[in-house]
């Protein structure tokens, strides 16, 4: 309503819906949890990035979906639009091209 005084909690309300709408944060994920992203980056299958790290495309898709839960995405597209954001984060890891 226009003439009276914004109430004295406003600025604490709005401070915190920017808070709540911030960017999630790769500094958010393990190690482990990056170097899956930066596989995703890449452009790997979960199969490929098992096989770059290691380990199991199973243990690949627990990491992946552990690290879209932390993000609060919903699907791949979302967490390479953080990703490529953010991608100054993500080590980086050794892709089935660089073995040739």
């Amino acid at each position: 309503m226009a003439g009276h005084p914004a109430p004295p909690d406003r600025p604490v309300r709005e401070a915190r819906g920017k808070v709540a709408r911030a960017r999630p944060s790769l500094d958010n994920l393990t190690e482990r949890e990056r170097e899956i992203v930066s596989g995703l980056v890449h452009g790997l299958t979960n199969k490929q990035i098992g096989f770059v790290l290691g380990i199991s495309h199973r243990t690949v898709e627990i990491h992946r979906a552990r690290s879209m839960k932390k993000l609060g995405v919903t699907n791949l597209s979302a967490l390479l639009e953080i990703a490529f954001v953010q991608r100054r984060k993500l080590p980086e890891i050794e892709t089935p091209d660089d073995r040739r």
